[in-house]
């Protein structure tokens, strides 16, 4: 049965909207209305003839309702190649997104697993044709031929709509915070890293625990010299989309999963010891060397361009679908 409307996706930055916040979210809306980030190239290139032949049923209803966040995202990169129709397709696994792809007229079962933990859902990928996992432990799964890498989005849609403006910020302004974190989360886990930061006399550290309207949490990214990535849940989280897509120099601890490709330590971030032993030294080291710093800045947005933006994470799924899906 297909329903008219999927469910829309839910802000999970609702309730921090002072008089501040709005005023400044409305700015920047009309400021960044006229301009589009695309990425320089599609990495993952689909025919149009095979485009032409995909229809992607897509469900109108999740399994946790908070995923709306990441599939209406997804489902948009979708809907910029293919037909997406909404369908009533049963979501019974924790943490997947199932949905189909047409082919040609054949139907095809795909799972999208969205879980914040590296362990496989076993039943979800026993039951897809081809399966897609988010949160990708670093050197895979074993011999699975139908497991592939899911990629990440944004915490929000609409990054895009400020991301010119959010760039420029950050090459043209001037810094305002040496060393800057903000998570919305309190995890015992980030207790010892915001000791350290919060008690160096190397540098002043700006954020620590509590949320604030996302503009305002993205403007402060464009205008810190260092940005600290740490562990929530999940060893990726939504903090580091939001830092490369900006492009930002990124310090935290190693990364134990993987995107569609993996980050690179001194390349795409700088990555300090498991047990922040040495994190003070590397952020000190990146405030007294600007031209390092500013590497990062740029591999960092080169790599969303390349395999984050929501054009790619689209062209992705389908360039894999028709390789596997034959």
């Amino acid at each position: 049965m297909t329903t008219p409307t999927a469910q829309m996706p839910m802000n999970p930055w609702t309730g921090f909207r002072t008089l501040r916040d709005r005023a400044f979210e409305t700015g920047w809306q009309v400021g960044s209305r006229t301009h589009r980030i695309d990425p320089v190239r599609l990495t993952w290139k689909v025919e149009p003839e095979r485009l032409a032949e995909i229809v992607v049923r897509w469900p109108a209803t999740y399994e946790w309702a908070p995923r709306r966040i990441w599939g209406a995202q997804v489902l948009a990169a979708l809907r910029r190649y293919v037909r997406c129709e909404i369908h009533d397709i049963p979501q019974p696994y924790r943490g997947v997104i199932n949905f189909d792809v047409v082919i040609a007229g054949r139907r095809h079962a795909v799972g999208l697993e969205t879980s914040d933990y590296p362990d496989l859902n076993e039943d979800a990928y026993q039951a897809a044709d081809l399966y897609f996992k988010q949160e990708y432990q670093l050197g895979g799964y074993g011999d699975r031929e139908r497991l592939l890498p899911g990629g990440y989005v944004n915490a929000d849609a609409v990054i895009y709509r400020y991301l010119h403006r959010l760039r420029r910020l950050r090459d043209k302004a001037p810094t305002r915070y040496e060393v800057h974190g903000r998570y919305g989360l309190s995890l015992e886990k980030r207790r010892r890293p915001l000791e350290i930061l919060r008690s160096s006399s190397a540098f002043t550290f700006f954020g620590g625990e509590g949320k604030v309207r996302y503009s305002r949490f993205l403007s402060e990214i464009a205008q810190a010299r260092v940005c600290i990535d740490l562990p929530s849940m999940s060893s990726i989280t939504f903090r580091m989309m939001d830092y490369c897509a900006i492009g930002s120099c990124i310090v935290g601890p190693p990364h134990t999963n993987q995107l569609t490709m993996p980050f690179r330590d001194g390349v795409h971030v700088a990555y300090c010891r498991p047990d922040y032993s040495d994190l003070e030294e590397r952020c000190v080291y990146y405030l007294e060397h600007e031209g390092e710093r500013r590497q990062l800045i740029a591999n960092s947005r080169a790599f969303f361009d390349a395999y984050l933006h929501r054009d790619q994470v689209g062209s992705y799924l389908l360039h894999e679908c028709l390789r596997f899906l034959n």
